[in-house]
């Protein structure tokens, strides 16, 4: 799940980078985006959280990986593309 404050700017923004992302890593995805608030109610069907907003603790501690991709906005995509697979990979 791509998520950022309004579910709508900063997802929209960073989605054809993290689809790169993931296509470039060979990952079959389904890429949803949303609200911060949508978060919990889909637990348990995510596989990974990618945010642009802090996130709660109790959404934090969950159990799925999340990774911060607020730098893509900075051109850090390769670091970023490091931290996505590795999450996937369950090495983080």
């Amino acid at each position: 799940m791509l998520v950022c404050g309004s579910g709508i700017v900063s997802s929209t923004l960073v989605a054809p980078m993290v689809e790169d992302i993931l296509e470039r890593g060979g990952w079959r995805y389904r890429l949803i985006k949303g609200r911060l608030h949508e978060v919990s109610g889909r637990l348990k069907d995510l596989d990974l959280i990618l945010t642009t907003v802090p996130l709660p603790a109790e959404i934090a501690e969950a159990g799925v990986p999340v990774v911060v991709i607020t730098e893509l906005f900075a051109g850090k995509k390769e670091a970023i593309a490091r931290q996505i697979q590795d999450a996937l990979r369950g090495e983080s």
